[in-house]
């Protein structure tokens, strides 16, 4: 049989054209048994009229067929032609009851209405051959289509999320579903409802995909708890945007704190509390970390020398283990790692001085803090000005230098600075440092030291190669 509408040929049994859906079979698989009965009935009936009508006129002019005989047989022939009319509507409303349950025709009439952009018919097609059991994905995909070409947003999105929601995509699929409902959320930024879609997603290619699109809450470098150590804090996000955070319990808005760099939390109980805000202003939950803070505070370090009043040269000294390292200052502040470190016995300040001792650990924790005050007199007329204009005389003599201002030629100039006062040997002595000044005024030590004798005003050259030693100048 070939289909009326495209010519295409029918294969037998067939219910529509596989070619262009065209629904050929409600009448024509009937048509030559129906035909046939009727018309065999139809011949059946006009012979026994012709008969009848012989016989009536035979008997009319006979008169040997009485008139109740001709009245039954009429009402025979008029019985036949309703039953034949019910079985043929009957034959009909099966055929519409077939195609009505069939997935076949529902599926080839909305294929057929796509291609003619009747979309609101062939939602309805869809629709049927869903509810006659019609598993395959892609008809809600096919159904989801209808509904974008129709600009039923809703209906689109709807569709897409039942088809996430139904769980039976694989992952093709699935990506596919989550694409198309995002695309659709985007266009209308509702980035807040994309946001909720994500963290109910339990796939985690999908999640990874989409991340930039949500707003996790804020990640912790450390696990809240107890700890004896300074905490460098350090907090993340999964994408681009802001951290804001509290410190004082508060809940964070954008007008706390902006997180740039670790939080280093010392001695004693914080709570941290802090919120992302993404690039599309979509908010995270805020996460709240508690951690108590308790340091081992390293002693004291043993310092030697005690305060006092001193008439003589004298070397501070501090004793510590191997495993410590010692740092001191003399402004009255309390130590850092920016302040000096103690390598060695510190020869004392002529006049009043105050040291800070403390021990400092990797870390940056520091110790207890060991104060001292001393006060260094000499018990000699030559004071250090005294001391360092002999010097600044003996440099011009031997030629290191041409002018009390320390000028030197091509050399430059060279000053000399008093450090502090030294015992060497027993003897007592103002130390000086050589320094080179170069052109835009800085200075530099050459490495060079000198001595003057604190009561005979004698210059020498100090020696540091292997403890302290004096030589004449040359």
């Amino acid at each position: 049989m070939n289909c009326p509408k495209c010519g295409a040929e029918i294969e037998e049994g067939s219910l529509y054209c596989g070619i262009c859906g065209e629904d050929i079979h409600i009448v024509p698989d009937f048509e030559s048994e129906v035909e046939q009965s009727m018309q065999a009935t139809l011949e059946h009936i006009a012979e026994e009229l012709q008969i009848s009508g012989t016989a009536f006129s035979s008997g009319e002019a006979a008169g040997s067929e009485t008139p109740q005989k001709k009245k039954s047989y009429l009402g025979w022939l008029i019985g036949i032609f309703f039953l034949l009319i019910l079985v043929l509507a009957g034959v009909l409303i099966g055929a519409w009851h077939h195609m009505e349950n069939s997935v076949e025709y529902q599926m080839a009439r909305a294929v057929e209405c796509v291609r003619t952009q009747d979309y609101e018919q062939a939602v309805s097609y869809y629709i049927r051959a869903r509810e006659l059991g019609n598993m395959d994905q892609e008809v809600g995909f096919a159904l989801a289509d209808c509904y974008y070409a129709m600009d039923n947003v809703g209906g689109y999105e709807s569709q897409l999320l039942a088809l996430i929601e139904g769980g039976l995509l694989d992952q093709k699929q699935l990506e596919r579903a989550y694409s198309q409902l995002i695309q659709s959320y985007r266009a209308r930024n509702d980035y807040q409802t994309i946001d909720s879609l994500l963290n109910n997603c339990d796939n985690e290619v999908i999640r990874s995909t989409y991340q930039n699109l949500q707003a996790k809450a804020p990640e912790f470098g450390f696990e809240e708890g107890y700890y004896q150590e300074i905490l460098p804090l350090k907090l993340s996000s999964n994408t681009a945007g802001t951290i804001y955070y509290t410190m004082d319990g508060s809940e964070p808005d954008e007008n706390s704190l902006v997180y740039t760099a670790p939080i280093f939390l010392d001695n004693g109980e914080h709570i941290i509390k802090a919120v992302f805000v993404n690039q599309y202003g979509l908010v995270s939950d805020v996460v709240t970390k508690n951690y108590q803070i308790e340091l081992k505070i390293p002693v004291a370090p043993n310092v030697v020398t005690a305060s006092g009043q001193y008439s003589s040269p004298t070397l501070i000294q501090v004793n510590r283990e191997e495993d410590e390292t010692v740092y001191y200052t003399t402004d009255g502040t309390v130590p850092s790692l920016d302040s000096a470190r103690y390598a060695g016995p510190i020869p004392m300040p002529l006049g009043d001085s105050a040291f800070s001792f403390a021990i400092i650990e990797e870390d940056g924790i520091v110790g207890e803090v060991a104060e001292r005050t001393y006060s260094l007199q000499l018990n000699t007329d030559i004071s250090v000005d005294m001391a360092t204009v002999t010097l600044y005389n003996e440099m011009i003599r031997t030629g290191r230098i041409q002018t009390p201002e320390g000028f030197a030629g091509e050399s430059g100039i060279y000053q000399y600075r008093f450090q502090y006062p030294l015992t060497v040997g027993e003897e007592d002595y103002y130390i000086f440092a050589e320094l080179h000044v170069d052109e835009s005024g800085g200075s530099i030590s050459t490495g060079s030291y000198y001595a003057v004798h604190a009561y005979n005003c004698i210059c020498y050259k100090l020696l540091t190669d292997s403890g302290y030693s004096i030589a004449e100048i040359p």
